[in-house]
């Protein structure tokens, strides 16, 4: 299990197993080095780069440590291996010192530059990289939490510089691109450019922050000895929606079931303009597995949508005594997708929410109706906001929310008594108390219909007896696993397209293959 928590974690993984397992600083070192050594090797046998002759970038911190080790490995190696050092030597700790006492010892090419020697700074960094693979950057770790200016800010540039000259040159950050805030994804004034990052024993909060891949690449997460009992403050930490959670909550299907086990739910959805978004979360839902599935829509919809629907049953939205029928028999419902803003549906929807207990999914148009007013008990509600509507309900800018995306969407989730799910790269859900963050899905999604495909797929499963955490977490994934198999042949991923392979990803994660 892999836990994204903020920068302060290092500092808690260090000083619990110095002080509480006994692990000598230098040890946790070693071991940081040599896993990102590891991990550099199988980068290399993957044919994603070479390290034949490396250039290390080393600041005074432990970062700076973890490279001189890592440094002395290769050279035992054979590599060809050359060591920039940044910062005051008397400012490291002693394990950093150790490991540079160490390689000052063998045939390794040291070089000390420091604000004395600014002026020629850019050029011995363009020189030393022009013959080499492989540039490592281990110059600031987590714990940056202030600017970078002075010649450190012009040696960053200069290694960003470096790395544009060849095409076969790579860069691997160490734990943290160099400038990047590791807690909340902002830049410290300038950043390094990496092509992967090698972190370790926690994926770090601030690589979620759109944007942030620029700057760390393909992110890697090593173990450094950190037992898997340890005991200490993680801080607040979200989790990932992996293939092993959905493999653990994913319930089996007894063969003598029926319709009615699978559940009956209605889907609030479409309106004149807009059957489109009608049609994808009703069919999104049924081929997600719900045995019964009903399509409450506008009167002059319906008959378009009764065609449009083979599987799935309509109802005029109007017919107040049949959409009651239903609502009393249905296990969950749905409510928004193209529905149309109106005074009729504003009411529908304040009676919705306080009057039927059941689960409720409220996306697109909802969202913009809802009165927070009526979350007055626990509602039973899943919302599935877009970042852009997530900052009209809470009253914050995109690139407030885009700071901490975690602490906001739980902050929110807790105070309202629902289920969040925010939609978008690396989609967050959380119930107030628990946060996890999905790993599926991808750029090709970014089109009409896909929120409306999901908004179906979460309640289906609410409709067959999830709970409604962890529907929206296998929702979430199940969307972007189908988003994902449809990308790797085309370039767009059309909800159509999405929604008609569900059963068959349903297959496999039922599978387990």
């Amino acid at each position: 299990m892999t836990l994204i928590c903020d920068g302060e974690i290092t500092k808690n993984i260090d000083r619990y197993c110095i002080e509480n397992i006994g692990i000598p600083e230098i040890i946790l070192m070693e071991n940081a080095a040599k896993s990102a050594v590891d991990r550099i090797k199988q980068l290399s046998e993957d044919g994603k780069l070479s390290f034949d002759r490396l250039l290390f970038f080393c600041g005074a911190g432990n970062n700076g440590g973890d490279g001189f080790a890592m440094a002395r490995h290769f050279k035992n190696m054979g590599v060809d291996v050359d060591v920039i050092v940044f910062g005051d030597i008397k400012k490291m700790s002693p394990s950093t010192r150790t490991n540079l006492e160490i390689i000052s010892n063998m045939d390794i090419y040291l070089e000390f530059l420091t604000e004395e020697n600014i002026f020629e700074l850019n050029d011995k960094i363009i020189e030393l990289s022009k013959d080499k693979d492989l540039l490592i950057d281990c110059v600031f770790g987590v714990g940056l939490n202030r600017e970078i200016d002075g010649y450190l800010r012009t040696a960053i540039s200069s290694i960003n510089e470096a790395r544009e000259y060849s095409n076969k040159l790579r860069l691997v950050s160490i734990d943290c691109p160099s400038g990047l805030n590791s807690t909340n994804g902002s830049i410290m004034g300038t950043s390094i450019v990496s092509d992967f990052t090698v972190t370790f024993e926690f994926f770090k909060k601030g690589f979620l922050r759109y944007g942030a891949e620029k700057y760390t690449g393909e992110i890697f997460v090593e173990k450094i000895g950190v037992p898997e009992n340890a005991v200490f403050d993680k801080g607040e930490y979200a989790e990932f929606i992996d293939r092993k959670y959905i493999d653990d909550n994913l319930k089996s299907i007894e063969s003598y079931v029926h319709k009615g086990d699978m559940g009956k739910v209605c889907v609030f959805a479409g309106s004149t303009g807009f059957t489109g978004a009608g049609f994808i979360s009703t069919r999104a839902c049924s081929r997600t597995g719900t045995g019964l599935t009903t399509l409450i829509c506008d009167e002059n919809i319906q008959a378009i949508m009764s065609e449009k629907l083979d599987e799935e049953m309509t109802c005029n939205i109007n017919e107040w005594e049949k959409v009651s029928s239903l609502l009393e028999k249905s296990d969950a419902i749905a409510f928004g997708p193209g529905v149309g803003i109106t005074e009729h549906k504003q009411k529908l929807l304040d009676f919705l929410i306080d009057k039927y207990d059941k689960p409720k999914v409220i996306d697109a148009d909802g969202l913009k109706m809802i009165d927070f007013n009526w979350l007055h008990k626990k509602s039973n509600t899943i919302f599935t906001p877009h970042i852009g509507e997530f900052s009209q309900m809470v009253n914050l800018s995109v690139e407030e929310i885009e700071s901490d995306r975690m602490a906001i969407s739980k902050n929110f989730a807790k105070e309202h008594d629902v289920v969040l799910v925010l939609k978008g790269k690396n989609t967050i859900v959380t119930d107030g108390d628990r946060v996890m963050v999905n790993t599926t899905g991808n750029r090709g999604m970014a089109n009409g219909g896909m929120g409306d495909a999901l908004t179906g797929i979460i309640l289906s499963l609410c409709g067959q007896g999830y709970d409604n955490f962890t529907a929206a977490c296998i929702g979430v994934y199940l969307h972007g696993l189908c988003g994902d198999v449809v990308f790797e042949e085309n370039n767009i991923v059309n909800a159509t397209k999405l929604i008609k392979i569900i059963p068959n990803i349903m297959k496999i994660l039922y599978n387990k293959n």
